[in-house]
């Protein structure tokens, strides 16, 4: 990754640590009796594989294995799962990893595979999914992408072929 797309994904994390902050003060002080959540700011549109693969450290191909804990960073919780990796499209990853998913999202089922798209947290032992992206969840590698692909073309291609596909083909949202 980058070192400019790296400092835009800590500061996209950052205003999401602060945001939350912020929300939970505001909650605190009765400052209004409606709020709305933010959403979280992304460089990357997480629809387009390409773009999250370009942004991603590590996109890889797991089976969730146990729901492992909870972490909080600054009063924003996250759930904490081991997945063993089944194959890794980019970044090398190998064994079981622990992957961390902003609580809220939809929870990961243990026995089910998911394609993740994840950005290593700086204690360098966890692999947090991208902001605003969804793990794909699969059968096989080698069942067809589907409903994933943007066009019927791709749909063809399979999982595996897929995002073989996206990290080939990524694209550095930070460099324009």
């Amino acid at each position: 990754m980058s070192s400019l797309r790296r400092r835009l994904a800590i500061a996209a994390a950052g205003l999401t640590v602060a945001a939350g902050a912020a929300l939970g003060v505001y909650r605190l002080t009765d400052a209004a009796d409606a709020t709305s959540v933010g959403e979280a700011v992304t460089v990357y549109d997480a629809q387009d594989a390409r773009q999250v693969a370009g942004t991603a450290d590590d996109v890889f191909a797991g089976t969730v294995m146990n729901r492992a804990g909870q972490r909080d960073i600054a009063g924003i919780l996250s759930d904490l799962y081991q997945v063993r990796v089944e194959r890794s499209f980019k970044g090398g990853l190998q064994g079981t990893v622990t992957v961390s998913s902003e609580q809220g999202a939809a929870s990961l089922s243990p026995g089910s595979s998911y394609v993740f798209a994840t950005g290593r947290v700086p204690d360098q032992r966890t692999h947090a999914i991208l902001l605003e992206t969804k793990p794909a969840s699969f059968t096989s590698l080698t069942a067809p992408v589907g409903a994933l692909a943007a066009d019927e073309e791709t749909a063809r291609r399979t999982v595996a072929d897929y995002w073989t596909w996206a990290v080939d083909h990524e694209r550095d949202v930070a460099s324009g």
